[in-house]
């Protein structure tokens, strides 16, 4: 054996001797890995500090009560266990990485070498000091002499310093009410030493101090930061025992010596919206709670959205804040976080998601925006604030996750979702905002929110892997924003109040945010390159960048953009628009104003064609999407039925996307008729119907409509039928349909794309609602079906026995923007999108039993080739 092996083997060795209490109390024999590693044989050390890992977690498991037997777990999910009960990171990483250095000595063939035995004893080292200087008797089975909130205190601030890779050098319980701890770190050739001395009040520590006359604390070590923590206000008159190098300091400031809140809750307060600017506004709200069983939202309390905010913050819950654009969401935010007494914490820290990148984790997110106001290295910064979320010390508000998603996906919102679990605990109070649209459409979404039990396995594994236990994270309440259309939302008011904008009816937000955007490049002298600084920053949204680098920017539009040539967020020309991010880049005050010019990017057809041709599918919002209609406005573009050859917006809410018809098809103008299918089906008695079925159609297959199943016995034989939609007929005999007429059917995309036109509306007609121009549930009810319960009240309640399909041309304003009638609602329309694997073809638009909200162009549905329903119908195209 090496004497340099010897020196490192004999400081281990008196290092474990200082945990004596907990080898004695757990059975465990601390020489044994030493021993190994200088017999040359470190393998078996690893596999002794695996075995004493897995002890200490079964007495962890015991005191904890964790549910299951400890005794058979193996060490990976005695880890898993207990880590809802281990607040420090570095503890948790030492347990990972002894269980690593395990399973390659024991499975992975890996060679061991004495540098991986001294490793693992390292960092059962690690372990052992988070226990003993904690506090905790977990280990040792010593019963605390501390007071238990002195205790718990002491815990907390041990824990923070060893979160920042302090070790723990003497521990002195003084009194019940009063302790002294000393820890010590290596940084290069500097050592540094921390010293706390946690009281109650200032008349205990003089009372310790003329009881032992200080000598405890006569340390004489070289650079020392010397703290005097107390849970009351006291000042000491004699500088006594301590010297006069200390810092007297409150228990619940003792944080300021690492953030400096008030400037980091200053600079929120200053970046746009200004809460100064919004203090008359008043927001109201519906909160909501989901029943854990069926998943469905009700309405708990309706009232001011900050009041309700406050009482959901101040019980240390988490709550979702959703409204349509504008409503007032960062604003209820920031005057949350900004209000000196916000839910019951002092400490708040305030995330703009919007600002994360996309390839940034959430780790380095919250480094890059926390790190000017901590007085820690980067590299420990989210350690803190992880440490401080985790042990229940701050409120954390995450301003506009749905901005921050890889993409508009479910998928796409549980990998954001993970990387916040990190935030979660059973003591954290979370508040998050998102664009309603987002969620609204998309039920598995918004269950990763609302319930524990209706949570993914995938989201619950993440809890797990960070020290977070499901079951005792407190669910996310919903607070849902008020958007009357007929009075203006917060960012409304604020633009109008700019503009000088008056009016009755409030103008709609896109017209407000161009107004704004055309006034700005005006008064910069820009109006003529409005189109090309649209449809950079426009682009650059589909791209899915929100901020800008001043390099960037004058690459891209020119150094005229800045005043005297000076790149500074002052000299920049269109700053009315902007915020700063850092102090070398901007970000749009907000997010309106991008996806604004996003729309009109993709008001061109080339503006459509580049974002389909970049590699990465465009970032489309619903916001993009309505603006997009706001922008293009083409209520109708032709009567002759033609889709033309182009690149469309297509896709729900949550899920838009930009395809492209290759040719141009024309549409029949009606759904086809009983009058024109029963001319086929003359045809085919007369001549059989070979020469028109489909190539693959089974045996045994008749173009016959399902007369049983007809709601109306004589719906093809009665001439008052003739003009309804021929129903009752499978997708093959649709396909013979219209090979006998000369045409074929739609795909899917052709019918979306043709019932939307060219500005990505709603409906056929637009994006209003309007019951008179269709028939669906809505109207067969007499009132609005707003929710999926509501309909299948009326459904259940047999209300709707008497919807079924109408007459093809009962609604003139049911009209496409090319002329093409009745897409939405009355029947679902069969199309030649097939899905092979489930023998199920695409069905589009909606039918007489379906609430009005499900009659969108791009509501879409499956039926089996071969079923024949009431409800489902078809129309042909041919090309052009």
């Amino acid at each position: 054996m090496s004497v340099e092996l010897d020196s490192r083997l004999h400081q281990l060795r008196n290092e474990l001797d200082d945990h004596s209490r907990v080898a004695r109390h757990l059975g465990l024999d601390l020489e044994r890995p030493i021993k190994s590693i200088g017999d040359g044989y470190p393998e078996n050390a690893i596999a002794l500090v695996g075995k004493i890992a897995e002890r200490i977690l079964k007495q962890l498991w015991r005191h904890h009560n964790v549910p299951g037997d400890p005794g058979s777990k193996a060490l990976n999910e005695l880890i898993k266990g207990a880590l809802p009960y281990i607040r420090s990171n570095n503890v948790v990483d030492a347990f990972r990485d002894i269980q690593r250095l395990r399973n390659r000595s024991t499975h992975d063939g890996y060679e061991i070498a004495d540098e991986d035995g001294l490793t693992a004893v390292r960092r059962l080292l690690d372990v052992l000091a988070w226990f003993s200087s904690t506090g905790s008797g977990i280990l040792s089975g010593d019963v605390p002499k501390l007071a238990p909130d002195v205790a718990v205190k002491a815990e907390f601030l041990a824990g923070l310093y060893l979160t920042l890779d302090f070790k723990p050098v003497k521990r002195f319980e003084l009194s019940r009410n009063t302790l002294y701890q000393l820890f010590f770190r290596e940084r290069g050739l500097r050592s540094e030493y921390i010293e706390l001395l946690l009281s109650k009040s200032v008349d205990d520590v003089i009372q310790v101090f003329d009881t032992t006359g200080g000598e405890l604390l006569q340390t004489r070590l070289p650079k020392l930061t010397r703290f005097l923590i107390l849970e009351q206000n006291g000042t000491m008159n004699r500088p006594g025992p301590l010297g006069e190098d200390f810092r007297v300091v409150t228990y619940e400031r003792f944080m300021d010596a690492f953030v400096d809140l008030d400037r980091h809750l200053a600079d929120v307060a200053d970046a746009y919206p200004k809460p100064s600017d919004t203090e008359q506004i008043t927001i109201s709200g519906d909160l909501l709670t989901t029943d854990e069983q069926t998943g469905e939202q009700r309405i708990v309390q309706v009232g001011a959205a900050d009041r309700l905010l406050d009482e959901v913050a101040t019980t240390g819950g988490n709550l979702l804040i959703v409204g349509r654009s504008g409503t007032g969401k960062t604003t209820l935010l920031k005057q949350l976080v900004i209000r000196s007494a916000a839910a019951g914490r002092r400490y708040r820290f305030y995330f703009d998601m919007s600002l994360k990148r996309r390839d940034e984790d959430f780790r380095d997110f919250v480094t890059r925006t926390l790190a000017p106001y901590m007085s820690v290295e980067n590299t420990h910064v989210f350690d803190v604030f992880h440490y401080f979320a985790r042990s229940g010390s701050v409120l954390c508000a995450l301003d506009g996750i749905d901005e921050a998603v890889p993409s508009m996906t479910q998928a796409g919102f549980l990998e954001l979702f993970t990387e916040l679990a990190q935030v979660l605990s059973a003591e954290s109070a979370v508040v998050t905002t998102s664009r309603v649209s987002f969620l609204e459409d998309t039920p598995q979404v918004r269950r990763l929110l609302d319930g524990t039990a209706l949570v993914s396995e995938k989201l619950v594994q993440q809890l797990h892997a960070q020290g977070v236990n499901p079951l005792q994270v407190p669910r996310f309440s919903a607070l849902r924003l008020h958007d009357d259309p007929s009075s203006a939302t917060p960012l409304q008011r604020r633009l109008s109040h700019r503009l000088a904008a008056g009016g009755e009816q409030p103008a709609h937000l896109a017209e407000l945010a161009w107004q704004h955007i055309e006034q700005t490049c005006a008064e910069a002298g820009l109006s003529h390159r409005l189109p090309e600084i649209a449809g950079y920053f426009g682009s650059a949204f589909l791209r899915d960048q929100a901020t800008f680098g001043f390099i960037d920017i004058v690459n891209h539009l020119g150094i005229e953009v800045f005043d005297r040539g000076r790149l500074s967020y002052d000299a920049f020309r269109l700053r009315p628009l902007f915020r700063p991010a850092d102090a070398s880049s901007v970000a749009f005050t907000h997010s309106a104003y991008q996806e604004l010019m996003a729309a009109d990017h993709l008001r061109l057809q080339a503006g459509r064609e580049a974002a389909l041709a970049d590699p990465l599918p465009p970032r489309l919002t619903e916001q993009v999407r309505e603006f997009f209609f706001r922008r293009a406005q083409a209520s109708a573009i032709s009567d002759d039925c033609v889709l033309p050859a182009g690149t469309y917006l297509v896709g729900p809410s949550h899920h838009l996307m930009l395809r492209t018809i290759e040719r141009p098809v024309r549409f029949d103008r009606f759904p086809v008729t009983v009058e024109r299918y029963n001319r086929f089906l003359d045809a085919v008695r007369q001549d059989g119907s070979q020469q028109w079925d489909h190539p693959d159609m089974p045996d045994g297959i008749t173009h016959e409509p399902w007369l049983e199943r007809l709601r109306v016995p004589g719906y093809y034989t009665d001439p008052a039928y003739a003009n309804h939609p021929a129903i009752c007929v499978s997708s093959w005999s649709a396909y013979a349909f219209a090979a006998f007429d000369g045409k074929r059917l739609p795909t899917s995309t052709e019918w979306e794309a043709a019932a939307r036109g060219t500005d990505g509306r709603l409906f056929p007609w637009g994006d209003d609602i309007d019951l008179s121009v269709v028939n669906c549930a809505d109207s067969w009810s007499g009132r609005p079906l707003i929710t999926y319960e509501a309909w299948r009240e009326e459904l259940d309640g047999g209300r709707l026995g008497r919807a079924m399909p109408g007459p093809v041309d009962d609604h003139p304003g049911n009209v496409s923007p090319y002329g093409i009638r009745e897409m939405a609602g009355n029947v679902w329309e069969i199309t030649s999108t097939l899905l092979n694997d489930l023998g199920e073809v695409v069905i589009c638009g909606g039918s007489y039993d379906n609430p009005f909200r499900a009659l969108q162009a791009s509501s879409k549905g499956l039926a089996r080739r071969r079923v024949s329903s009431n409800a489902v119908g078809f129309r042909c195209v041919e090309e052009v």
